[in-house]
């Protein structure tokens, strides 16, 4: 994989990036700082392929009852809940979730990322809700929560 300084990444950017959209990955590298870690210029279509195949599974944890009045929806990969009185409801809270989970995990990369923290895993899933920008048509499809709505 090509290696190119941070230094001739600047001057030759456009040239980079163009290739980079064709699918040639360039490995970034600071020699000026011993101890950082290469970063990688790569596609970003490639990236949401990959993406992709990290898939969402879902359980109603929760269903009316004599005892409970609302339906709870469990996201497996992330941890993520959605409550409500219907299934459709308990839907569109885990949307509202998912999205503020998102945020707060991208605003705060360096903690979740930890290899201590347990959380690192969840990135490709929620790297594929912020890629919705918050279009919620879209993130029902890409969640995949017709599925869940027909269980």
């Amino acid at each position: 994989m090509p290696q190119v300084s941070v230094h001739e990444a600047k001057n030759r950017l456009t040239v980079l990036r163009r290739e980079a959209a064709m699918g040639k990955e360039f490995l970034l590298t600071d020699t000026r700082r011993k101890d950082d870690s290469p970063v990688s210029l790569i596609s970003t279509k490639l990236l949401d392929e990959l993406c992709e195949t990290k898939k969402f599974t879902y359980e109603w944890l929760d269903q009316p009852d004599e005892r409970i009045e609302h339906y709870s929806l469990y996201n497996v990969e992330t941890g993520v809940y959605g409550v409500g009185p219907t299934k459709q409801e308990a839907v569109e809270d885990f949307i509202d979730n998912i999205l503020d989970y998102a945020r707060v995990y991208f605003d705060d990369l360096p903690y979740y990322l930890s290899p201590s923290g347990g959380r690192r895993e969840h990135y490709w899933h929620l790297r594929r809700v912020l890629r919705c920008e918050g279009d919620r048509e879209k993130l029902f499809s890409v969640l995949e929560l017709e599925k869940a709505l027909a269980d």
